[in-house]
């Protein structure tokens, strides 16, 4: 961790295309933070990826933190973490979260309604999971792809919010029930990516209905 602490009037560049002021805490405070391998960590991701990313919330001095209702031990806080997403929004949080986890060991999905950003922070820990709604966190620390391999009748909270999840990239009501309807949508899609028809969706299913292939 390579923190860099600076005043909020400075919005000098970090990077070729993030300066300070992209991260800066938004209560006016004055001191603020930055971890330099966020910053070159981001800076990989939008390289990759060809688009402008928009950090949502950055640092965040601990006033603000309890504002917005952030954990006491919030990453935001030591300029160690981002929420993001793209400028244009035309890359889904789902792939924008698989492909974040191939340069950050910590990452989240968060996408609901009214909400569809990434998490991501310089913990040197493992740490994953999901958010399909507000302060409602599933794990998938355990689990060596970001996303739980899920199928017909699955259950459980981080299965019912992944399926959430599958049914918003197959344009349907996001119910948490992974039922035939949500099978069968996913059979299709499986086809027409030319993946195995099983009716089950694992992390060669996620990358390409998401479209994190693409970027991969």
């Amino acid at each position: 961790m390579r923190v860099i602490v600076y005043q909020a009037s400075d919005t000098s560049a970090l990077s070729k295309n993030f300066t300070r002021k992209d991260f800066k805490c938004p209560c006016g405070c004055t001191r603020q933070m930055v971890d330099s391998e966020l910053v070159e960590k981001l800076q990989a991701i939008r390289d990759k990826l060809g688009k402008a990313i928009k950090v949502t919330s950055g640092y965040r001095c601990l006033s603000h933190n309890a504002a917005v209702s952030g954990s006491s031990g919030s990453k935001h806080r030591y300029g160690m973490a981002a929420d993001w997403r793209l400028v244009d929004r035309s890359i889904n949080p789902v792939a924008l979260g698989i492909i974040a986890a191939q340069y950050f060991k910590a990452v989240g999905i968060y996408w609901y309604d009214g909400c569809a950003i990434v998490h991501t922070d310089t913990r040197d820990a493992k740490a994953t999971w999901l958010c399909d709604a507000p302060r409602h966190y599933p794990s998938t620390t355990y689990q060596k792809f970001i996303l739980p391999t899920i199928r017909r009748g699955c259950t459980g909270d981080a299965n019912r919010t992944a399926t959430k999840m599958l049914q918003r990239l197959l344009g349907l009501t996001p119910d948490g029930i992974f039922g035939e309807g949500t099978e069968n949508a996913l059979l299709k899609a499986q086809e027409a990516h030319g993946l195995a028809v099983d009716g089950i969706c694992g992390p060669a299913s996620w990358r390409a209905i998401s479209g994190a292939s693409k970027y991969l």
